[in-house]
């Protein structure tokens, strides 16, 4: 059996991780394993969970759907602390990967054809430094405020972008939500080029087309309501120290599962219990500074 060569990137980050954290991703991915291996002996799964497939949270059994994952409610239980520690590390990486790159003068043209290349103060447009909300400023502080996100269409990308690198070559949990939501997203518009792109990240190339999306916007509704159930998700588990398990957004609002053994049919919450109240203030501000692989 062959070996498998492991990138210098990876192994770096790897090193530079706390062996307690080591230990525990080590201790995760064994148990990952092992579920991963149990599912593929009871049957694959579609995107969703299949109906009656698998254990029960009824079940009298004991037979949980979580096993032994969640042994009772801790409030900022150790694990968030590893999970952290590794963003925290990978970030790192990331910002160092973001300052090597190399400015590139861009131009970005509005849905009137209109075409832009600097902001208000005259510095111009730039790959890997502007953002779409810098645009959106250009015109009116108001216009960035109120959007959500934006469309964009590249012309190019730009010689050092790399599609793996960033992330977007993985499964787009988004645009499955709006699949199951039937959200109209334009597609016969669109090209692999057009996309939507967070309101804060930097722009990786020339853009043919811009466009602003408000909640009022489906697409842009979709994004928020996203975001809601990620905020709602971490302050499950920094309340209660559940698992999560699916939570995309709905055509009306957002949810997240989560699993809490015995604790998870308790019933419903007292008013008091719903802690994760106090961080809905937060929520626009996080969904246009959320990480594109959130």
């Amino acid at each position: 059996m062959g070996t498998t060569t492991i990138p210098e990137d990876v192994s770096s980050l790897w090193k530079s991780l706390d062996p307690a954290i080591r230990a525990a991703l080590i201790e995760f991915e064994s148990n990952a394993t092992v579920s991963s291996d149990k599912a593929a002996k009871d049957g694959a799964q579609g995107r969703r969970a299949n109906a009656s497939s698998g254990p029960r949270m009824d079940d009298t059994s004991g037979k949980f759907i979580g096993g032994s994952s969640f042994v009772k409610r801790e409030a900022n239980p150790g694990w968030i602390k590893v999970r952290a520690d590794v963003y925290d590390a990978v970030k790192e990486r990331r910002d160092k990967e973001l300052s090597a790159k190399v400015p590139v003068d861009i131009e970005v043209t509005m849905p009137d054809g209109k075409t832009m290349v600097e902001d208000k103060e005259g510095v111009k447009y730039q790959a890997w430094r502007t953002t779409p909300f810098d645009v959106a400023a250009t015109i009116s502080r108001g216009l960035a405020d109120s959007s959500n996100v934006a469309r964009v269409t590249y012309t190019a990308y730009v010689s050092d972008y790399d599609a793996a690198e960033d992330g977007m070559d993985a499964v787009d949990t988004l645009a499955e939500s709006m699949a199951d939501l039937d959200v109209d997203d334009n597609a016969a518009e669109k090209t692999n080029m057009t996309m939507l792109w967070d309101m804060t990240r930097p722009l990786v190339g020339s853009v043919s087309k811009m466009e602003f999306l408000k909640f009022d916007d489906p697409e842009a509704r979709t994004v928020f309501w996203h975001s809601s159930a990620h905020v709602m998700g971490e302050a499950l588990e920094r309340l209660y120290g559940s698992r999560l398990t699916i939570g995309p957004p709905l055509a009306g609002g957002f949810y997240y599962d989560s699993y809490m053994g015995d604790a998870s049919s308790d019933g419903a919450y007292k008013e008091d219990d719903c802690g994760f109240i106090y961080l809905l203030p937060v929520l626009s501000y996080c969904n246009n500074l959320k990480s594109p692989n959130w």
